[in-house]
């Protein structure tokens, strides 16, 4: 396949592309192979000839995919099996397609479709980890995605390098053995679906996150009340042992150890706070956390 460069198509609103190749095709089993250029967004598989757009799967259609051998040219080759629902009739249909990193090309669709992420696999995965990648882990489950300095500061990290070791070389085999994918993606730039906010030069915890409590929907409220400052939020199934707290100046980091519910919170506070003689009062599932305030 040549390596020349290829013309990304026509971008929908908030589409970028991940990966492009030269490549083929085929939409049936008995069809021939059509020479392409393949495209993966965060929205699209694309499927261009020349200037026309033969095919433009929804990533969110994708039913199923997988690595099978068929005859290409003159021998057999793997050949990833995509198989994906119309908009207009919901009829299951199957593409083939062949590239030049194929196993690479698997595991980010993959990413973007059928992988699930929930608490239990956060667990499984951060048993394996030391408290670095576990905290790492932990803070990307709870808050999707972080620039580096900011999980630099969270494991208090000698330099950025430090925390890229431990993501490329740590978590993301570990998750490879468990799911069969990294999960922690560097992205240039990302919406936050939840927030709607342009995200830049961030680590993303990918994948569909399910049980996840969703923050803006949870009581939350922060008062300044003069000479301390008062922080009322919801805790679910929580007892005061399974949690903890650190502040930075004007920040509080509330976190929970409970096996199974492991999480942490950032919380920007309207003043800088003492940590000392700080008071934790829990009583049904509310937290009341008091303290001083830097004179």
């Amino acid at each position: 396949m040549s390596s020349h460069k290829i013309s990304i198509p026509r971008l929908q609103s908030g589409e970028e592309v991940i990966l492009q190749d030269k490549g083929a095709y085929k939409d049936t089993f008995r069809s021939g192979w059509k020479i392409a250029d393949c495209f993966l967004t965060n929205q699209r598989v694309v499927i261009k000839q020349g200037s026309n757009v033969r095919l433009g799967i929804s990533i969110k259609d994708i039913t199923q995919l997988r690595l099978e051998k068929l005859h290409y040219v003159i021998k057999k080759k793997d050949t990833l099996s995509l198989f994906y629902k119309s908009g207009e009739d919901s009829k299951e249909y199957r593409i083939w397609l062949v590239t030049q990193d194929l196993e690479n090309w698997k595991k980010r669709i993959y990413q973007l479709t059928l992988l699930k992420i929930d608490a239990d696999l956060i667990e499984r995965i951060a048993v394996q980890l030391d408290s670095e990648g576990r905290d790492i882990l932990r803070f990307l489950w709870e808050n999707r995605h972080a620039r580096i300095d900011r999980l630099a500061e969270l494991i208090n990290a000698p330099n950025h390098m430090h925390v890229l070791l431990n993501i490329k070389e740590t978590i993301n085999p570990i998750a490879e053995k468990v799911v069969g994918c990294p999960i922690l993606s560097f992205e240039r730039s990302k919406m936050d679906p939840e927030t709607g906010e342009k995200v830049l030069f961030s680590w993303w915890l990918l994948g569909e996150l399910e049980g996840r409590e969703n923050k803006n929907e949870r009581l939350l409220d922060i008062f300044d009340e003069g000479s301390y400052l008062q922080v009322i939020m919801e805790v679910k199934k929580m007892e005061k042992s399974d949690l903890s707290l650190e502040v930075h100046g004007a920040e509080l980091i509330v976190k929970s150890n409970k096996t199974g519910s492991t999480w942490t919170e950032t919380f920007l506070l309207p003043a800088e706070a003492n940590y000392n003689n700080h008071k934790i009062h829990l009583r049904n599932n509310l937290l009341e956390i008091r303290l001083s305030k830097v004179q």
